[in-house]
C-alpha cells in the first residue's frame, strides 16, 4: 500500500459514531508510529480534508464540503432528476430521497422535503442499513445473479439478527422485482413509510439508484398508495429517460 494510500485512509476511520478523532487513536487503529500519525494528520489538515475541532480532535475539514458541492453538480442523478424529484415533493407532500449504492455502502445522495417536518434517522450522506428501509430494499433486489448472493453471505449470513436465511431473503427480493418497488413501514423511523422504486440506466439496463417517497403513515392514509407508488414509479422512468437524452443536449 502506498503512502498516499495510508494517508487516505485516515479518513476511513470517520463515521457516524466516529466524528473527531485524535492523533494517538489514528496511531492506535492503523498501526502506525505516534510521529507518522502526526504527520498524516497535518498533511491532511493542509489540505483541507481535516480541521481542529477542539483541543487535540480534528474532524473533517472544508474541502470535503467543497468536493461534496462539486459532486451534486455532475451527479447524472441528480442532473436528470432533481426538478422531477421536487415536483413529486410538491405533489404528494412527501420527502423524496434520491439514494445509491457506493463502495459497499447505500447513501442518500439527496433530499427534496416540502418541509422541515421530518427528522429523519438517517439522512443524505448517512449510509443505512443494508436491506432495511425501502431505499436499501430496492438497490438491493435489483443487484443481478451471483452478485446478489455475494451481497447476501457478506452482509446477512452470518449476522445473528438478520431475520433473513438465503431462501427467504431471494424470495423478498423476487417479489420487489416482480412488483417494481418496495413499501416499508416504520423500518428506519417509527411512524414513517416508504415507498421506493429503481433507477435503471437505459443503456446497460442496471440499476444505478432508487428514488423514494417517505412520509408519516398518518400522511399516507390522507394519499392513495397505489397512487403514489405510480407517481414514484413514473418519476424513476422519468428521470431514466433524462439519462438517455439529457435535457438541452440536442440544442448544444
Amino acid at each position: 500500500m502506498s503512502s498516499l494510500s495510508k494517508l487516505l485512509n485516515v479518513l476511513d476511520l470517520f463515521g457516524p459514531a466516529t466524528l473527531k478523532i485524535d492523533p494517538d487513536t489514528i496511531a492506535e487503529r492503523m498501526g502506525l508510529s505516534r510521529a507518522t500519525a502526526y504527520r498524516y494528520v497535518k498533511e491532511l489538515c493542509d489540505a483541507g480534508l481535516l480541521t481542529r475541532v477542539d483541543a487535540g480532535h480534528y474532524g473533517l475539514g472544508p474541502r470535503v464540503i467543497e468536493l461534496d458541492w462539486m459532486m451534486r453538480q455532475y451527479d447524472p442523478i441528480l442532473l436528470a432528476g432533481r426538478e422531477l424529484m421536487h415536483e413529486l415533493s410538491a405533489q404528494t407532500g412527501l420527502a423524496v430521497f434520491a439514494s445509491v449504492f457506493y463502495d459497499g455502502r447505500i447513501i442518500n445522495t439527496y433530499i427534496a422535503e416540502p418541509t422541515d417536518t421530518y427528522h429523519f434517522s438517517f439522512g443524505r450522506g448517512h449510509p443505512l442499513p443494508f436491506f432495511r428501509g425501502a431505499q436499501s430494499k430496492v438497490l438491493i433486489a435489483f443487484q443481478k445473479g451471483r452478485r446478489l448472493q455475494r451481497l447476501f453471505e457478506e452482509h446477512m449470513a452470518s449476522d445473528p439478527e438478520s431475520p433473513y436465511d438465503w431462501a427467504s431473503f431471494a424470495k423478498a427480493t423476487k417479489k420487489i422485482r416482480k412488483d417494481g418497488y418496495c413499501m416499508t413501514h416504520d423500518e428506519l423511523n417509527l411512524g414513517l413509510t416508504g415507498i421506493a422504486a429503481p433507477i435503471i440506466q437505459p443503456d446497460i439496463d442496471e440499476v444505478i439508484g432508487s428514488l423514494s417517497a417517505v412520509g408519516s403513515t398518518q400522511s399516507f392514509k390522507l394519499l392513495r398508495q397505489e397512487t403514489v407508488i405510480e407517481m414514484v414509479m413514473d418519476t424513476t422512468r422519468r428521470i431514466a429517460e433524462n439519462l438517455r437524452n439529457p435535457p438541452g443536449a440536442a440544442a448544444s
